[in-house]
């Protein structure tokens, strides 16, 4: 630890609004380090050299932000609760790219490292930046020029020249890890992903120019990337899948494809919310919805808006929030459905949503309801979607005391769930166990408790 001269006013500042002791927030700042593999073990005694002004070591001031962020419900950021700058990197700049580095050589920089043992483990530790700078809406063409043989980064055999082969190859790609993410989980061929944006679709992208086929092959790299940001999140690497969906959003702007920017800026929207970043969360997701062009396929606009609903919701817009819903109900009577993961928008998934928007605005019987109906819609290969639905739904039956439909829809749970590579699932899966504690002197219960311990 690093001394400051002074009392840290800002910190004891945050304690009080947020009405937290300091042993409060040094559980806080455990869970968050927790989240990113960080084995943290503060106390109050940690919290007092804070304010006494110490400066904790690296990463620990964004941890503290983030704790405070989640707590308060805005962005909260390192200096604000009186530390210094964490690390030396700029917020949201990928190791080894330059600030202003274009799409791809910012890419390369981030799939470089994150397939670098060396670098790995520090990179997936990232914290969630509640400051990320976003690439606005801005179609940038990419270079005609391809890289030397000096070009740092660049990984794979070279390629003279891109065209539809690559373009067709990525696309198959991102259908068969977007499938294995909700069949397995995120852990499942991750690093796979990882190797094949490095070994493959970097070189590419680094010898395509600005032609329709090279557009194409942005686009379709942006929707590999958006995947495996998907997968990041679902292991909990909060930091990592966001730094992922900025990357696709500035592939997006090359490729000159407004859908697909809006796409990730709602995954962007759906990420703060789960980890309670509520303006954030409404910002990026009515910013969604307002960059869609005319001519975006009703699939996409009921995803974007579906989300909408569910952060207007959050945020007390109860309005908002079902004239959203209506929005995307709409858009998905309307839509074609293709069996492509960014041109369907599965009415599981649109239930699922419902029931979110819903559970926030108090009417827990329609949640329910709508849950229900997610089940019945949900593909069979969809065991991810289905094991977080089921969790959902034992959740809202407890809290209606149906104590033996809840321990039913446990059982579905842990079937669905037994196997995955998701940290999300096994999160909830402790949930679970620790909802149904008060229940345990119920034989059912009781039993169910003792099995369940294979997805904590």
């Amino acid at each position: 630890m690093t001394d400051r001269k002074g009392h840290n006013e800002r910190l004891r500042a945050l304690l009080a609004e947020a009405e937290w002791t300091s042993a409060a927030l040094a559980r806080a700042v455990n869970i968050a380090g927790a989240e990113v593999g960080l084995g943290l073990s503060y106390d109050r005694t940690s919290v007092s050299h804070w304010l006494s002004g110490t400066q904790p070591r690296r990463r620990i001031p964004q941890l503290v932000a983030e704790a405070f962020s989640r707590r308060l419900g805005r962005a909260i950021t390192p200096s604000a609760a009186g530390f210094t700058a964490p690390d030396t990197e700029t917020a949201g700049a990928d190791p080894g790219a330059p600030r202003d580095a274009d799409a791809v050589h910012q890419l390369t920089a981030l799939v470089c490292s994150d397939t670098d043992p060396l670098h790995r483990v520090s990179l997936q530790r990232s914290p969630y930046e509640v400051e990320l700078p976003l690439a606005p809406w801005q179609p940038v063409k990419p270079s005609a020029a391809g890289p030397t043989d000096r070009t740092p980064g660049i990984r794979g055999t070279r390629t003279s020249r891109v065209g539809k082969t690559e373009v067709a190859t990525v696309r198959g790609a991102v259908e068969s890890f977007a499938s294995g993410l909700d069949r397995h989980g995120g852990g499942h061929a991750r690093s796979a992903l990882c190797a094949y944006l490095a070994d493959d679709v970097v070189p590419w992208l680094h010898h395509s120019a600005n032609t329709q086929a090279g557009r194409q092959l942005r686009k379709e790299s942006a929707h590999l990337v958006f995947v495996l940001a998907r997968q990041y999140e679902d292991c909990g690497m909060q930091g990592l899948a966001q730094r992922y969906f900025a990357g696709a959003m500035r592939l997006a702007n090359e490729a000159e494809d407004r859908v697909t920017w809006a796409m990730a800026l709602r995954a962007l929207s759906s990420q703060a919310a789960t980890l309670n970043h509520r303006r954030i969360a409404l910002n990026h997701g009515e910013g969604a919805l307002a960059s869609l062009p005319p001519e975006a396929p009703p699939a996409v606009r009921s995803f974007v808006t579906a989300q909408l609903a569910v952060v207007r919701a959050m945020t007390n817009d109860q309005s908002g929030a079902l004239a959203a819903l209506a929005d995307a109900e709409r858009a998905t009577d309307q839509a074609d459905s293709e069996p492509s993961p960014f041109t369907a928008y599965p009415r599981a998934a649109l239930e699922f949503q419902r029931a979110q928007t819903l559970r926030s605005l108090g009417d827990i019987g329609g949640a329910s309801k709508a849950l229900t109906a997610s089940l019945a819609h949900r593909s069979p290969d969809d065991r991810r979607g289905h094991a977080l639905t089921c969790a959902v739904r034992v959740h809202l039956l407890l809290r209606a005391g149906h104590v033996e439909e809840a321990g039913a829809n446990w059982l579905a749970f842990n079937r669905a769930g037994t196997g995955l590579q998701s940290a999300r699932v096994n999160r909830a899966g402790r949930s679970l166990q620790r909802a149904f504690l008060p229940y345990r002197s119920q034989p059912t219960v009781k039993a169910l408790l003792n099995t369940s311990g294979s997805l904590s």
